[in-house]
């Protein structure tokens, strides 16, 4: 069965010496994988059609039982070329692009994560803060993927005048002694209370935050040396290193890589 929805390719891999396997993140089939056969060479009808970050509008014979899609057509819709001239923005893009490639459900209804990602690459080039966008786009990753942390606070065992608080990894929220006790072992981390805040924020906004947009008064210090994106990109990191399969090493790098000024390693 043909089948068209908009898509975005993720990766291209060499097939062979003129085809492409290609992953794309699609607005109505999640994550799928189609063969390109003969995409470099000159008279193909796929050459100059799709690239990394495209927006395309991609036709394909849907296959249930198998994990390879055959492509029938493909044209762009976005080329979105002014990211090509921001280093930053397309390192930025490339991580997070591994991320959905490593992450997203094949075969599933993607609207939401296809419109954070279509929205995340339109503002990558413009933004003057590459990092508050690369967070606002892991929670939204984290929250269509159902693996969201929960940020609820209460208010029994974290009252007000407590600044740091303490999560646990392994149930995705803040501990609560009166409700249950920690297993042995039991992994937990110190959140700072704006770290919660800025994190509650950045999930509540509906589309990537606007550069020329401050994060609330109250939330843009934790203290007079520490920076509450690096301690909400700390808290990230050891979250989806926990529940995701993915490298820690490959964000660590594309923080550093997006990093204007020499700073901290950011993303453990």
């Amino acid at each position: 069965m043909i089948v068209q929805s908009r898509a975005i390719p993720l990766t291209i891999r060499p097939w062979s010496r003129t085809s492409h396997i290609v992953t794309w993140l699609t607005e109505d089939f999640g994550k799928i994988t189609t063969p390109v056969k003969g995409a470099c060479r000159p008279k193909s009808a796929f050459l100059g059609q799709y690239d990394l970050f495209y927006t395309c509008d991609l036709h394909f014979y849907r296959r249930d039982h198998d994990g390879m899609h055959a492509i029938r057509e493909c044209a762009p819709l976005e080329l979105r070329e002014t990211l090509r001239d921001n280093w930053r923005a397309v390192a930025a893009a490339g991580y997070l692009a591994d991320l959905i490639s490593r992450t997203a459900v094949t075969s599933t209804e993607s609207r939401d994560l296809f419109a954070a990602w279509a929205d995340t690459l339109d503002r990558l080039p413009q933004s003057q803060d590459l990092h508050l966008l690369m967070l606002w786009f892991e929670l939204r990753l984290l929250k269509s993927l159902g693996l969201q942390p929960d940020l609820t606070l209460c208010p029994e065992c974290h009252p007000q005048e407590q600044p740091w608080l303490r999560f646990s990894p392994a149930s995705g929220r803040f501990c609560c002694p009166h409700l249950a006790q920690r297993t042995d072992g039991e992994v937990t981390l110190s959140v700072h209370r704006r770290v919660r805040n800025l994190a509650k924020w950045l999930l509540q906004s509906p589309i990537p935050p606007d550069p020329r947009l401050k994060m609330p008064e109250n939330e843009k210090k934790i203290a007079e040396n520490e920076n509450p994106l690096l301690g909400l990109s700390r808290f990230l990191g050891i979250f989806i290193r926990f529940h995701l399969d993915a490298p820690s090493v490959v964000r660590r790098v594309a923080w550093e890589m997006t990093e204007k000024t020499p700073a901290p390693s950011a993303a453990k």
